[in-house]
């Protein structure tokens, strides 16, 4: 009994409330004291494909509100998000009627990968119901509004233009000369022929042509200097272009808009080019990708319903009652591919994107204004905002050419110290340090107190050529 009596002496229990009321708070308010800022970043990679949080669908329900609706503790909805198939066979009456009631539309959720602290990030941003966040809200800061043909390719004028202008006038001044010629030699025949003086005799025009420039050799021979410059110009400047490709934006077989979906409704670019952080290719993404919105939005926010019909007749999908059809001859959309490089070029998106943490619009350009792919041309990539691409190096040469990518790697900047650097750097800077004449290199190399990818090897031919 003494012991029994020690156990429950009131400071013992007001050890064990406060332990009590320590694990509840931990756990019962995930909706609280989270990071709305870091959930900001959360919400886009992982939530915003499907959910808004303005109440709209995207492809699952909306996220507003879901601190009030949500019941069932803390513990079951980290479970729900982390390992919905785990919750779904716990026999939780309320995740069986969330099952009940949107299954049908918009299928099972997928695991995702965040902790339960991520978790509490991500409700404080959806219960801040930021309206930046909301699918389509960035237009209002002009971010998201798609660039207009003038102002993608309404400065340029073709040299071929020039060229033939040129051609166009000299044709005119050419026949205005021979036709003076001819009149001048008839009137000075007909003044002859009335003073009974002999005529002129008849010349064929290669040899009037020829006497006239005789005679004005030194304007010719200005004229021809002229043309035999512009000749040499255009055709240095015809050489240089070939295998140049700005601004190609070729029609594609859907009307994809890349200012709705990465920009307006901020999704995450590897969402849909899932294996530009793994593989070598960025990767287009399946029909299945696409189904995995479209199945719930049915309808575009500029064709309407035209352009996403075609996506259901690719895969066999009947929005009418949002079943896929049985049996049906799938027939995969064919892309126009944009960016193409010579076969014996070798560039891996992985390493650029995992390893460098490069942003995609280094290369790509401002991808949230354009609508279908489009190889972005040096100016369009330089003339990004800094604050919306953090790091961004401003190049001279053209996109897609080997200056521009030698010129990225003589300016870009790696760390091969920490402990985020890559391991082939890292190996690279102990092999240094292990000889007297790679201690030199190495002092030379950090002379400017920085390294380049170009001083680690990066202009090495093998490095981007087979």
């Amino acid at each position: 009994m003494k012991r029994l009596s020690a156990s429950l002496h009131p400071k013992y229990l007001l050890a064990l409330f406060l332990v009590f009321s320590v694990s509840l708070s931990s756990m019962a308010n995930i909706f609280e004291g989270g990071n709305a800022d870091n959930g900001k970043t959360l919400f886009k990679n992982n939530c915003a494909s499907c959910h808004s949080i303005d109440g709209s669908i995207v492809a699952a329900p909306s996220l507003k509100g879901i601190d009030a609706r949500w019941k069932e503790g803390d513990a079951m909805l980290v479970k729900w998000i982390q390992n919905p198939t785990g919750a779904i066979a716990s026999g939780n009456a309320y995740i069986a009627s969330l099952m009940a009631q949107y299954k049908g539309s918009f299928g099972v959720m997928t695991a995702q990968a965040v902790s339960e602290a991520e978790i509490k990030d991500i409700m404080a941003y959806v219960k801040a119901g930021e309206v930046a966040a909301a699918p389509g809200s960035a237009v209002v800061d002009n971010k998201c509004v798609p660039f207009t043909e003038e102002e993608l390719n309404g400065e340029s004028k073709s040299s071929g233009d020039t060229f033939i202008w040129f051609v166009i006038i000299g044709l005119i001044l050419g026949i205005i000369a021979v036709s003076s010629a001819n009149i001048s030699k008839s009137l000075k025949n007909a003044i002859k022929e009335n003073s009974g003086q002999e005529l002129e005799e008849e010349l064929s025009y290669g040899v009037i042509a020829r006497r006239w420039m005789w005679k004005h050799k030194v304007f010719v021979s200005l004229i021809g200097l002229f043309v035999f410059c512009y000749i040499v110009v255009v055709g240095y400047k015809s050489a240089m272009d070939i295998g140049v490709y700005e601004k190609y934006q070729p029609e594609q077989p859907i009307a994809f808009s890349h200012a709705i979906h990465a920009c307006q409704n901020e999704i995450d670019c590897q969402y849909c080019h899932s294996s530009a952080s793994k593989s070598k290719h960025a990767g287009i993404p399946s029909v299945d990708v696409c189904m995995n919105c479209h199945k719930a939005i049915q309808k575009g926010a500029i064709s309407g319903t035209t352009e996403i019909e075609k996506i259901y007749a690719a895969i066999g999908f009947d929005p009418a009652t949002g079943t896929y059809i049985e049996n049906y001859e799938q027939k995969p959309i064919e892309w126009v591919k944009v960016h193409n490089l010579p076969d014996h070029v070798y560039f891996p998106h992985e390493s650029h994107v995992a390893i460098a943490g490069i942003d995609c619009r280094q290369c790509h350009g401002p991808v949230q204004r354009y609508t279908v792919g489009r190889i972005a041309s040096i100016d369009e990539i330089n003339a990004q905002d800094l604050a919306d691409v953090p790091g961004l190096i401003k190049l001279t040469k053209q996109t897609l050419t080997m200056g521009w990518c030698i010129e990225c790697h003589g300016a870009a900047k790696i760390d091969i110290t920490s402990d985020k650097a890559n391991e082939y750097y890292q190996e690279m800077h102990e092999r240094y340090k292990q000889s007297d004449l790679g201690l030199d290199k190495l002092r030379e190399i950090l002379e400017d107190g920085s390294i380049t990818v170009k001083e680690m090897g990066g202009w090495e031919c093998g490095k981007c050529h087979y």
